[in-house]
């Protein structure tokens, strides 16, 4: 039987968000298509190169307003206003989370088998744990509840696959980051990535993030029917700006 969570709405002074005191910082965002092994990745570019801020209606930023008071902590990709930029995303059986594994919610029902190019809004929700992506020193790591939205699949409706707990969904796997460099300003070079294998020797390999897939209703209190999870890859490498 397939759940549907009813959540209240919560105030952005419930959320504890910051009263936006700065501007949004422009970012740059790479999306890789293969790992090193020439395997594709479950989320990928479109193939048109670096998402730039202001560039085809991209907007690539940190966000001036994150939670806990935090400025600038949260970095977002959202291509919804764009018409010619968009993130390749894959659903296959071998991505989805089957019957019989401990960590099985769902039957997988999403939007679409394959890979379809969605204008998609995806955005790190680091500073909800207090955690803040532009006051970070090279080396350091820490994981964010990651979200990536598609486009609205009726008028009431959209599409969200939910990257750590953000709404009652426990088996929810958080994503890494990870900043390279930094200047006066703060980090200006992330790797975004799942949470690497450690392996028995010590030695890591690249991990793979689960996601709840959320089908989003959005009349009166917004509901969450849950569509399943799946299993995603990625490598994000964000820059400033």
């Amino acid at each position: 039987m397939r759940r549907v969570l009813i959540l209240i709405t919560l105030s952005v002074t419930t959320l504890g968000f910051a009263k936006q005191t700065g501007s949004d910082i422009p970012l740059t965002t790479y999306l890789a298509d293969v790992d090193a092994t020439n395997t594709a990745y479950y989320v990928q570019s479109d193939g048109s190169g670096a998402y730039q801020n202001g560039v085809a209606s991209v907007s690539s930023i940190l966000v001036a307003n994150g939670y806990n008071h935090i400025v600038d902590g949260d970095g977002r990709l959202d291509l919804s206003s764009s018409t010619s930029r968009t993130v390749r995303i894959s659903f296959e059986q071998a991505n989805a989370v089957q019957p019989g594994d401990p960590e099985y919610t769902a039957p997988a029902n999403p939007p679409y088998w394959g890979t379809e190019y969605r204008a998609v809004r995806m955005e790190n929700k680091c500073t909800l744990e207090n955690h803040d992506m532009l006051t970070m020193k090279p080396g350091d790591t820490f994981t964010c509840i990651t979200l990536i939205r598609f486009p609205p699949a009726t008028s009431t409706t959209y599409y969200r696959l939910d990257m750590g707990n953000f709404v009652s969904e426990p088996e929810a796997q958080e994503a890494q980051v990870h900043c390279n460099s930094a200047d006066s300003g703060g980090c200006n070079d992330w790797f975004i990535d799942p949470v690497p294998v450690v392996n028995p020797d010590g030695s890591t390999s690249p991990g793979q993030t689960r996601a709840r897939l959320n089908l989003v209703h959005t009349i009166g209190n917004t509901g969450y029917t849950d569509e399943g999870d799946f299993y995603l890859t990625f490598h994000i490498h964000v820059t400033r700006p």
